[in-house]
Order: structure tokens, then sequence, then C-alpha cells
């Protein structure tokens, strides 16, 4: 994949750069040959004309290097290109370099590194929207954390990369092929057999016939899956395979003796040999192990060569070899530490180096001069640590005296703001109450008392001249009636002015009020009130207790005109988390599906709705009417 990723890219550069398409063509052939690389590179190098040629120049060293495990040469050559590339524009030139890098420390066991260039890879790739390269850091990162022995971030990263690939459906079967195995590898060493072998199984539905010639990995991982299963004769049949693939490749020309060419023999041998073992045949397996040895060396592999140590020394742990088993495993332990604790050697270090010092200082001590200094030197410091000690603590006693000042300040302040807005708020409240009862005098005085005397004119009118047009007499009666009604609702919207609240228990007292009136009107109808004594205390403004109180007030007077009944009642109580209130009537009712309700049940339904609550009405032929408002529910 590294190959096809950089022919790739030195193609698109040759397209879009052609005043530097010779240099490119020498550096192509040196990355590609096979024996001239070296004779080709000092070409391009005498060649070089420009920052762009230097660039270019080491990008390929970085990738010849790191396909033919010169991991070294590789860094430093990918870190003089990274660091050319991060001052232009070539993002295509970074995301193969990141790649490239990330691939040399994972070879190297270096995770830490390999992790760090992937991540940087994948954030360049995600901001550029290039989805083909985040699926192979994604790869990357899955592969890398299963040498790491991270299984399940290993699974996590291949999955990652696998749904992209299958989102786009021009992606190669090479692409889908090696992200499966990196989520098998995953599964496999997490002792997880049976999607380890689901997952390399499945490379054979995108990958058939002749094109298997490119996946002998898949067979050696699933030999190896088998491997660990003790299900030795089969394993040895991919194993096998995985070989005779890899041998067909390079007679073919198809491979190079680079790191894959011997990663995948040291893999294939190590397997065959621990096989080999296990079924009792330490001849062969002491063949295997030689040839395994020879090609893990030579990828430069630390995963390869943990690999053989391990499975030499279990090996000869079987065979009874004592010394060799301790051999082995020595080897093992030192490489694995040396992967998974790459500061343990620094550690060392520090600890080797200590261990000089004292030593020195033994001998120092034998002479009374120097213990004397070093007694006084040791005073010295204990002298400035307690002076540096009360130092710090009369910083931090004056640091929280101030905190502590500060502290109290702002909750002095806070409650000066918090008086002042309640200061402020009663202040309102007061103006408001007095422009109320300024209007409500004014109501009074000017309006009622002008109501009034138009009363008390009618009145005198019909009195004192004898009136025979009926017609006359009926328009001044209506009249007088009218401002008579104009004088209640006018009082009791003074009423509703004068208070900052009304209770249901306000409400109450005017209700039967205005029942007693209306008893006065039509003596045949009783009237009955019920409120729940736990809703006598809750209060509502001004503006919504006159809501609910005119209709209450329109829903009495229309069961009254229009109801023919015999019975009015009027209920409050709770209802669950609200309030209900009913006008009810036995009167002959009607069937509501057949009249248009009229302007005044539209108007109850707004005063309602401005409350917060919602108005229903129910009626049916000879079933009476019956009115329901709900009320959300509040404290009193």
């Amino acid at each position: 994949m590294n190959r096809i990723l950089l022919c790739g890219y030195f193609l698109f550069c040759c397209i879009s750069f052609t005043k530097a398409q010779e240099i490119k063509k020498i550096l192509i052939k040196a990355y590609t040959s096979q024996d001239s690389s070296d004779y080709y590179f000092k070409i391009a190098k005498k060649n070089i004309k420009s920052t762009a040629d230097e660039a270019e120049y080491y990008f390929c060293k970085n990738a010849r290097c790191g396909d033919y495990s010169q991991p070294d040469s590789a860094i430093y050559y990918g870190e003089k290109a990274i660091g050319m590339f991060q001052k232009t524009e070539g993002k295509d030139a970074l995301l193969t370099l990141y790649n490239n890098m990330s691939k040399v420390y994972r070879k190297n066991g270096q995770y830490d590194k390999a992790i760090s260039y992937s991540l940087d890879g994948l954030k360049l790739a995600e901001a550029n929207k290039k989805d083909n390269w985040i699926a192979f850091f994604n790869t990357n990162l899955s592969l890398t954390y299963h040498d790491f022995e991270s299984y399940k971030k290993g699974v996590y990263y291949g999955k990652k990369a696998l749904n992209i690939w299958l989102a786009n459906k021009k992606t190669s079967p090479q692409y889908i092929s090696n992200t499966l195995n990196a989520i098998a590898i995953n599964y496999d060493d997490w002792k997880k057999p049976d999607s380890a072998l689901y997952y390399h199984k499945k490379v054979f539905k995108y990958i058939k016939g002749k094109d298997t010639l490119n996946i002998s990995d898949t067979y050696n991982n699933i030999g190896n899956t088998l491997l660990k299963q003790k299900k030795y004769k089969e394993a040895q049949k991919w194993i096998a395979t995985s070989l005779k693939i890899c041998d067909v490749n390079f007679v073919n020309g198809n491979e190079t003796k680079d790191f894959n060419y011997y990663y995948e023999r040291a893999t294939c041998y190590t397997n065959l040999a621990t096989i080999a073992y296990q079924l009792d045949d330490f001849t062969k397996a002491e063949k295997l192990f030689k040839t395994a040895y020879e090609y893990a060396k030579k990828s430069n592999s630390a995963e390869k060569l943990r690999d053989y140590y391990f499975q030499k020394a279990e090996f000869e742990k079987k065979r009874n070899n004592l010394e060799k088993t301790v051999e082995e495993q020595e080897n093992y332990i030192k490489l694995r530490d040396s992967v998974f604790d790459v500061e343990r050697e620094q550690r060392f270090s520090e600890l080797e180096a200590k261990y000089q010092n004292e030593k020195k200082e033994k001998l120092l001590l034998k002479s009374k001069t120097k213990i004397l200094e070093k007694e006084n030197e040791i005073r010295k410091k204990n002298i400035q640590f307690i002076i540096l000690t009360g130092i710090i603590l009369g910083i931090l006693i004056v640091s929280y005296l101030v905190y502590y000042r500060q502290k109290l300040k702002n909750k002095q302040q806070q409650q000066e703001f918090e008086l002042k807005s309640a200061i402020t708020k009663i202040e309102t409240q007061n103006k408001l109450q007095e422009q109320r009862l300024q209007i409500s005098r004014d109501l009074h005085d000017n309006i009622g008392s002008q109501l009034t005397f138009i009363i008390s004119s009618v009145d005198n009118i019909k009195y004192a001249f004898d009136l025979q047009n009926a017609k006359l007499d009926t328009k001044l009666s209506t009249i007088s009636t009218f401002a008579k009604s104009t004088i209640i609702e006018l009082r009791d919207t003074i009423w509703a002015m004068n208070k900052s609240e009304i209770s249901f228990e306000d409400l109450q007292t005017r209700i039967h009020n205005f029942i007693d009136k209306a008893k006065e009107a039509k003596e045949e109808i009783q009237f009955r009130f019920e409120i729940d004594p736990d809703l006598k205390n809750i209060t509502f403004t001004s503006l919504e207790g006159m809501n609910i109180y005119r209709t209450i007030q329109e829903g009495i007077n229309n069961s009254i005109k229009y109801a023919e009944a015999s019975q009015i009642l009027i209920k409050i109580v709770p209802d669950a988390h609200a309030i209900k209130i009913l006008v009810e009537d036995n009167g002959k009712g009607f069937n509501i599906e057949n009249i248009e309700l009229g302007n005044g049940i539209a108007n109850m339904k707004k005063r309602i709705a401005d409350v917060g609550g919602t108005f229903e009405i129910h009626a049916a032929m000879d079933a009476g009417t019956s009115i329901a408002i709900t009320l959300p529910n509040r404290k009193g």
C-alpha cells in the first residue's frame, strides 16, 4: 500500500508541476529500483535546484528507507521533509509522510510516536475532508494499538476505517482487505477467535481469484487463529498456503526484498515452527525457528522479534532445555520492556548515575573535613527550607485574608444590590397602586355619577310625563336598565382595580352578590355555589381574577337567559395538578354541532386563554349545559 500511495503522489506532482518533472522521474526510479536505488538518489541529489526539489528528495528517501528496514534513516529524512512541507501547501505530501512515519515507528516498537503521527495525519485529513486518508490513519491506529496489546482500541479504530471504506462504492478491495485483517488480528490476540475468523474470512468476499495472491497475510492470520485453538493440522495448511503465495509473488517479480518480504516470512516461519513443536517434531521446529529468526532480524520489526523470542522460549521449555528457555525469555522480556516502557532505559541511566554519586559520597565521607562541610551544607539547606516555608506560609495567609476580605465585600455589595432592587420594586408597586386608586376614584366620581344622572333623568321623564307611546316607554326602560347594568360592571371593575391580587374567597363573595341579584330577577331558579376550602386562599392578579369572574358571570347569565333551567350549580374544586371551575344547569340544552356559538362564548374562551387555562362547553338536547374551566394550580 505504501508503494501505491507514493507512486500516486508522484504522478499527481508530475501532472501539477511540469518544471520539476525531470527530478521527479529520477526519484521514482530511485524509489522503485531494486538494485540501483543509491545510484539514482545520487543523481537526484545533484539535480536539486530548489527547496521544493530538496523536499521531494527527502520525501522519497524517507519512503525508501521505511520500506527497506532502515528506521533511523527513515525517521531522519521524514522529519526533514515534514519540516519543509509544513511551510508550503503540500498537504498530500504531509499526509503520506505522516503515514510513513507512523509505520516506521510502529515497526520500531515506538508506539507512542506511531500513534502521535497517525493522529497528526488524521487531523489533517479530517480538516481537508479526505475520506480515504481518514480511513488509512484509522487502520494505522488499529494496527498500532494491536502491537501495543490494546486490542479494544484496535477494534474500535479498525471498524471506524471499515465503515468509511464501505460507504464509498469505489473503494479498492485491497484497502477493505487490509482493514478487515487489522480488525481480525485484534480480535485474535484479544482471545476472541470466532470474531477473528469472521473478519478474516470476510476478506474473501472482496478478494477473489488471482487477486488472492495479494492476501498472503490473511491465510497466515487464519492459520495463526486456528493454531491458538490448537487445530494444528488445519492451521498448518493455511500458513503453508500463505508461504507458497509469498514465494510465487517473489518468483514472478511481484515482490521485492523490502520490509514486507521479511515481515511476512518471519510471521509464517514462526507460526510453522510453533506448530511443529506442538506436534512434538522438535527437529523440524529447530530448523523453522532458525529460518524465522533470520527473517525477523532482517525485518527489523520489534513485533516479529518479540513473537519469535516468546515462541522460542515456549519451545525450549517444552523440550526441557532450561538454559535456552531462560535465555530466550530474557530476550523476550528485554525486547518487550523496551517496547512497552520507552522511558525505562532513561530510568536505568538515572539509577546508575545516582548509584555512582552515592559511591563517591561514601568515599568523601571518610574525610572528617568533608563530613563537617556536608553537615554545614545540610544546616544551610535546612535554614533555607525553614525561611522558604515561612515565606510561603506568609504569602498564603495574606492571600487568604485578601480573598476573605474581597468575599465579604462582594457579599455586602450583593446584599446592597438586592435591597435596592427590593426598594425599587416596592416603590413601583406603590406607584401602580396609587395610579389604580386614582383611576378607580375617577371612574367612580365621574363616570359613576354620570350614569346615575342618566338613570335619574330617564326615571324622571317616565314619571313626570304621561307617556302614551309604548315604544318610547320601552326604550326609556331599556336605557335605564342598561345604565344600571353598566354601573354594576363599573363597580366590579373598580373592585378589581383596588386590589393588587384577588383570591378565590374574594371571587366567592363577588359571585354570591351577583347570584343574589340574579335571584331577585329569577326567583324560580335555585342557585348552588360550592368551593373547596383548600382553594379559598389561592390568589390571582387583579386582571386574572377579573377575567375568571367575568367568565363565570357570563356562564350564569347564559343559563338564566337561554337554558330555561330550574337549577344552576357553580363548583370550584381541585383536579390533580389543576383547578376545575364548573357552571352547570339542568335546562333544555342544545345540539352543539348544529348551533353557531356567538361572541359571548368566544370572549369567554379568550379570557380563560389569557390566564393560561382551557375552556370547554358541553351540551345536549334536554340534558342541560355545562361549562368547564381548567386553570393551572398555584400556591395560595
